[in-house]
């Protein structure tokens, strides 16, 4: 006799919404990643209130890609947007944890694990079903 299965769905929507944070924090570390890489953090740190195409020409950068970073960026709270001024800046209390100054205790440097991480998915899933290890990342 098959037992019946109630679902909560006040705690189904909870997980649901739980999900969806892990993805856009997903996100948002990928695109911390990029600022790490581009140095788009390092400028920055070094600029007053400024809009996208001051960020994007003081860090030699083409301005739509530095604006939709921004935008996410913002959206992740790691940068602050006065809309009034149109003009992006990262918190003084930001760059000791995101610039290249912070030395090891560089956050922006550790985003880089997520994106090493999605070229290996594929291998992974081969390794969960047959044991082994992954040679290429010195896993055994």
């Amino acid at each position: 006799m098959a037992t019946e299965v109630r679902i909560d769905e006040a705690k189904s929507e909870a997980f649901a919404g739980q999900v969806i944070g892990n993805l856009n924090a997903a996100a948002v570390t990928l695109m911390t990643s990029m600022g790490h890489r581009t140095g788009l953090f390092d400028t920055m740190a070094g600029l007053p209130p400024s809009t996208s195409e001051q960020i994007a020409a003081a860090a030699s950068l083409d301005e739509r890609y530095v604006r939709e970073w921004l935008g996410a960026m913002v959206t992740g709270r790691i940068v602050e947007l006065d809309a009034g001024a149109g003009t992006y800046a990262l918190p003084a209390e930001h760059p000791s944890h995101l610039t290249r100054a912070a030395g090891p205790g560089n956050l922006a440097a550790f985003a880089e694990v997520i994106p090493m991480l999605a070229p290996v998915q594929d291998k992974l899933e081969v390794v969960f079903g047959e044991g082994g290890g992954l040679p290429l990342l010195g896993v055994r």
